[in-house]
């Protein structure tokens, strides 16, 4: 017969998936890293896809983590732009969006925009061009938009934007940057046995 007892359990935990986005880029970060000191190229536009989009889902993230802190009756619903903007008013900060770090969020959202809204694109053409001879045998281009936006400079570029735009936002909301990671904490008071 197995033995229970009786207990009262309390306790919290504050989940913040920004960080599990957060380490998501920064592995794929790292995969990126490694192919390239290797020079394995292969799968190599969808290792920057694939962090792309988790610096675009970070960076939401991050902000609702601030609205959530900073600003009272937040809405996570918003649109990015709009939700943006009420953090950065609410602290007081006035980015230059023509510039890094901040810059690279308007292309981050469209990137992240057309994955998420994938669409078909259908595109016919009909030109006359000059070719070299040895170009006569070159297939058709089939990369999408997105494949352009997935370079190392974009990526690299991006990754530290997002960072130094994350401590920016921490340092004007006045968070230790210990108490933006996920925690909890349980007490456990055995009341009897069964």
């Amino acid at each position: 017969m197995v033995e229970t007892v009786r207990t009262r359990r309390q306790g919290k935990k504050n989940i913040y998936i920004h960080n599990d986005l957060s380490n998501s880029a920064f592995h794929f970060k790292k995969q990126i890293e490694k192919k390239l000191s290797a020079d394995d190229r292969n799968g190599l536009a969808f290792e920057y896809m694939s962090c792309l989009v988790m610096l675009a889902f970070t960076i939401e993230a991050k902000v609702n983590f601030i609205g959530h802190k900073a600003i009272s009756n937040w809405k996570e619903r918003l649109p990015f732009d709009k939700k943006i903007n009420k953090v950065l008013k609410h602290l007081k900060i006035s980015p230059n969006w023509n510039k890094r770090p901040y810059s690279s969020l308007e292309s981050l959202k469209g990137f992240r925009d057309f994955i998420a809204h994938g669409k078909p694109m259908e595109t016919e053409f009909d030109e006359e061009v000059e070719l070299l001879k040895e170009e006569i045998d070159r297939r058709i281009d089939l990369d999408s938009e997105w494949v352009a936006y997935c370079s190392h400079e974009n990526v690299f570029n991006t990754y530290d934007d997002v960072d130094l735009i994350w401590k920016e936002l921490i340092r004007g909301a006045g968070i230790e940057p210990h108490e933006t990671i996920t925690h909890g904490s349980l007490g456990l008071t055995i009341i009897g046995k069964l």
